[in-house]
């Protein structure tokens, strides 16, 4: 990750569409840094524990299967549910997790995270 955490979380919190930003750790997915949520979007600190928590292990899970394949370590993963998506992106010992709202363009989301993460998008 080139930032800070907090300098992470703010930039992408301020990305159209995203409810949440979140740093949590790979290995344990406890969260670093996060932001409040916005625009509605129901959950207060115990949501965004049990997000990051399962975000991370979800992340750590695809890895594993996409090593197994030969693909080489994921660049972006995104879960899409009715009511928005959660995207995240690896960034050695952390993932960056947002919360996304469907209105959101997950492409510039995705851009942002790559970004923030030091990748090459």
């Amino acid at each position: 990750m080139k930032s800070a955490p907090a300098e992470v979380v703010a930039s992408l919190s301020h990305v159209p569409g995203v409810a949440a930003a979140m740093v949590v750790g790979s290995a344990d997915g406890l969260i670093v840094e996060t932001s409040a949520m916005k625009g509605g979007a129901a959950g207060g600190p115990d949501t965004r524990k049990h997000t990051a928590a399962l975000a991370a292990y979800l992340y750590s899970k695809v890895s594993r299967a996409s090593h197994a394949a030969r693909l080489g370590t994921p660049s972006f993963m995104r879960l899409e549910a009715e009511r928005g998506h959660i995207c995240v992106v690896g960034a050695d010992d952390v993932v960056l997790v947002t919360i996304v709202t469907p209105e959101a363009n997950v492409g510039r989301v995705r851009l942002d995270m790559m970004h923030a993460a030091g990748e090459k998008s």
